[in-house]
């Protein structure tokens, strides 16, 4: 069986949603039906939406499944913020039951209950599984983790592949600390360090391992390639988006008037939304460009081009 946490979780829900105690047809709500969900109960109950901003509430929502607390497990202590953040919490759940709707985190949580509350359908998953594999382990909760104790039985063998210099989702409940718990609480943990890298140069390899060294409480390793060493890393910081997509296409003609071929120059970019400044300002230039892996943003140049750069 492969898949995402959510994923399977879904499928045992499917599976035994009886013992899940959800309705046969349960419907699945994502991010924006949640936020749609909580404006609505906003609306229908006069709540100030200005007090009480629908996606810190989607949020406290969310973080309170993420650490299995209930409404009535919230501690209010006498605050009435938190005392109607706690009651929009209720409504919310209440809603869901009635609708027989189910979101992210309420997936995770029934399996997990599920499994929890059924020791004979517990058992029969773990002889089932006769080694589980966690990809990306540096990004799970504390709901999946501790749903792969309970589905491991801290007995199935269980590979954890991960990365503590790379967690960088925090925000969203990732708790970087399951890759050190993970080595005390299951028993005889072999770790394998992966060092040699086959990708970068050196001496981007030495600024990563120089960067990431100030991190505290980190595991440890130093990253090293039997690569050439590369050029020096250079670094520019534009004063916004417009000023950097002129230095970068200032950068490539200057590259080629050097004498670089222009099929030997490539833009990476993160998100294909960051292409249009690009285009616009390499199109201003006179600079032909042809887009891999996604679409233009205009057609005033077509790939017919003689000497397209990458884009």
């Amino acid at each position: 069986m492969v898949g995402t946490f959510h994923s399977i979780a879904h499928r045992l829900l499917r599976t035994h949603w009886q013992d899940a105690r959800l309705p046969q047809h349960f419907q699945i709500i994502d991010s924006d039906d949640q936020l749609r969900l909580v404006k609505r109960l906003l609306k229908d109950y006069s709540i100030d939406d200005e007090r009480y901003p629908p996606r810190q509430v989607q949020h406290f929502i969310s973080g309170c499944k993420e650490g299995r607390t209930a409404p009535h497990q919230v501690n209010v202590d006498g605050d009435a913020y938190m005392g109607q953040m706690v009651e929009l919490y209720e409504r919310y759940q209440l809603t869901c039951e009635r609708g027989g709707l189910v979101d992210f985190g309420e997936l995770l949580l029934r399996s997990l209950e599920l499994l929890r509350d059924n020791p004979a359908l517990l058992k029969h998953y773990q002889e089932r599984f006769g080694h589980v594999l966690v990809d990306e382990f540096q990004d799970t909760n504390t709901l999946q983790y501790a749903w792969l104790k309970l589905l491991t039985g801290m007995k199935t063998p269980m590979t954890a592949v991960g990365d503590d210099d790379q967690s960088i989702y925090g925000w969203r409940g990732a708790k970087v600390e399951n890759i050190s718990r993970f080595e005390q609480e299951f028993p005889q943990t072999h770790t394998v360090r992966l060092e040699q890298n086959y990708r970068s140069t050196s001496a981007i390899l030495e600024a990563a391992n120089t960067l990431i060294s100030h991190n505290s409480e980190r595991m440890g390793k130093n990253l090293w390639t039997d690569g050439i060493e590369g050029e020096p890393i250079s670094i520019y910081a534009g004063f916004n988006d417009l000023e950097e997509a002129r230095y970068i296409v200032d950068t490539i003609k200057e590259k080629v008037d050097e004498g670089f071929n222009r099929r030997d120059i490539a833009i990476l970019y993160r998100s294909n939304a960051q292409s249009r400044l690009l285009e616009e300002t390499l199109i201003r230039q006179g600079m032909p460009y042809r887009i891999y892996g996604g679409h233009r943003f205009t057609s005033a140049w077509r790939s017919r081009m003689p000497w397209p750069t990458f884009a």
